[in-house]
């Protein structure tokens, strides 16, 4: 009886583990698995301007630049930036004007764009460069970059995981960020990315 009943416990807590929600962005072609747990701070009246309109790529484009060119898509923390004092683990998806042609093209830019950030981050370097790399059997670029974070005198070192999707007229951006030896999130990162399936 003991052994059925830890089989169904067992059988539960698999199941639980892999049942994982997903963010579903149907205008974007894009979804992927959200972390348990996390804390979301999604932004819904866009989500759903996205997905309730049957918008055209220009008016996707109008809508882009009607927001500087960029909008906040969705944000998940690890913990309640009210309680918690300290950098607080985050993934940030945001879209992005741009008018990149090909993978080459959009490469060059993302490593052009960097160059703009060495200037405005302190101690900024690559863990890894931009490369081309494949997600759902799409281009996309990714990259690794530590910067030093400063408040109230105190130092943080910062990791960010970025991938930049393509799309026709801007881009997806994914940030994976954490603080470099308070705690590691990278088997998490690398599960939601592998996660992602892109469509059209």
């Amino acid at each position: 009886m003991k052994s059925k009943l830890f089989a169904v416990i067992f059988f539960f807590g698999v199941l639980n583990i892999y049942a994982q929600e997903r963010l579903v962005i149907k205008k974007l072609g894009f979804s992927m698995e959200i972390p348990s747990n996390w804390i979301s701070v999604n932004n819904d009246e866009i989500l759903k301007n996205l997905d309730n309109y049957d918008l055209s790529d220009k008016q996707l484009e109008e809508l882009l630049k009607s927001n500087n060119s960029s909008f906040n898509i969705s944000t998940y923390t690890k913990y309640d930036s009210k309680k918690y004092n300290g950098i607080i683990p985050t993934i940030k998806i945001r879209t992005i004007l741009n008018n990149s042609s090909n993978s080459a093209e959009f490469l060059k830019f993302v490593q052009n764009s960097n160059e703009s950030a060495k200037k405005a981050l302190t101690n900024f370097r690559f863990i890894e460069s931009p490369v081309i790399a494949q997600i759902s059997n799409n281009d996309v670029v990714k990259f690794s970059v530590q910067f030093t974070l400063i408040n109230q005198g105190k130092q943080y070192e910062i990791k960010s995981n970025s991938y930049y999707i393509l799309r026709r007229g801007y881009y997806i951006s994914l940030n994976f960020i954490e603080e470099i030896g308070k705690e590691d999130n990278s088997v998490l990162f690398e599960k939601l990315i592998n996660s992602i399936e892109l469509k059209k």
